[in-house]
């Protein structure tokens, strides 16, 4: 039988606290956001949520190294030979999961 994502949360991290403070470690914090007003929007996610960031993210790094990784993989995949650095910026500004999703799409296609 599958667990809740609370017991999940709970089996896993201890706590919903500990696995906040994991994902606010991960993510990257927004130009503007104070560090507190972050943690106070991520205290708000839910248990299932957070706990698909944090398998995302761990997902990109133990795939890629890092999301730089994922972003150079993906270029080399669209842009075969050449770099687009006005691409390869925008994509820099994508969460992991939409990035994710493109290499899962252009290795489907190649």
């Amino acid at each position: 039988m599958k667990l809740s994502p609370l017991a999940e949360v709970k089996e896993k991290f201890g706590s919903r606290d500990a696995l906040v403070k994991i994902v606010m470690g991960k993510m990257e914090r927004p130009e503007g956001m104070s560090d507190e007003k972050l943690e106070e929007k991520v205290r708000t996610i839910s248990n299932r949520k957070l706990l698909k960031l944090n398998a995302t993210h761990d997902d990109m790094i133990a795939r890629f190294g890092s999301k730089a990784g994922l972003v150079d993989a993906i270029v080399g995949l669209v842009c075969k030979g050449k770099v687009d650095t006005v691409y390869r910026a925008k994509l820099l500004t994508m969460r992991p999961a939409q990035l994710l999703d493109i290499h899962a799409s252009l290795s489907k296609k190649n």
